[in-house]
């Protein structure tokens, strides 16, 4: 989907409108992912090289090791290609006339999610959903990263009020949240969490590539723990030629 009519100077209900759009801006990636270490070094494992296809629900995913394939949601189980059918976004979406989403169908991801491959932060990279709400959005600007249009701002979780979590950073996965922090974990462990350290990361910086509303890099600003990631976009909505 063309960025061309998109905002010049975007602000915070616009990073969280693409935030919540990934799965209405593309149909295939191959892009480089890395995961990050203290200090920006490159996590144990190298980068990996990964291929994935929506309209075939189908990842493959290059390591040092080998060759990885995941296919179908990650949240009903495993599943194959003989018995995953494609799950093309619903009719049930409402755009801006930008083409950013307005309205996004609720818990879609449950049965739509894109491949999962180690953990659910994947996912969230993927479509960075849990972007949208329980985050605090400042200093947003448009900027390039290796070669691309992005979206960048400054994110903050928040921790919810309340045993009901009202207005709370939830995550697609407790235990792998997106931004990792106090929010994240109070979310996941209770506000007894022994983890709930000064340590912990709390605001983080994120960009967001304007093609595609994917997590291109994540940066944490404080703190000496918390999640550093970056993708590097290859080929989008081009014919995929993974490894077999």
């Amino acid at each position: 989907m063309s960025g061309a009519s998109l905002p010049s100077t975007p602000d915070a209900a616009d990073f969280r409108a693409l935030a919540a759009g990934s799965p209405w801006r593309f149909t295939t990636v191959h892009f480089i992912h890395r995961r990050q270490g203290h200090g920006g070094a490159t996590a144990e494992g190298g980068p990996v090289e990964a291929w994935l296809d929506r309209s075939r629900h189908r990842l493959v995913v290059r390591t040092a090791e080998g060759i990885e394939v995941a296919t179908g949601a990650p949240y009903g189980g495993a599943g194959s290609l003989a018995d995953t059918e494609p799950s093309p976004p619903g009719a049930q979406v409402v755009l801006r006339p930008d083409g950013l989403v307005a309205q996004r169908p609720e818990d879609w991801h449950l049965d739509h999610g894109d491949p999962m491959w180690q953990d659910y932060r994947w996912t969230a990279m993927l479509d960075p959903v849990e972007l949208d709400q329980g985050v605090e959005i400042s200093d947003v600007t448009a900027t390039v990263l290796r070669g691309r249009a992005t979206w960048a701002a400054t994110c903050r979780p928040v921790v919810g009020i309340g045993e009901d979590w009202v207005g709370g950073y939830v995550p697609r996965c407790g235990c792998c949240p997106l931004l990792d922090g106090p929010a994240a974990r109070t979310y996941e462990y209770g506000s007894e969490d022994p983890t709930l350290t000064d340590d912990l990361a709390t605001v983080y910086r994120v960009h967001l590539d304007v093609g595609t509303g994917i997590v291109v890099d994540l940066t944490p600003l404080d703190g000496t723990e918390g999640t550093s990631l970056t993708n590097e976009i290859h080929d989008v909505d081009e014919p995929l030629d993974p490894p077999l």
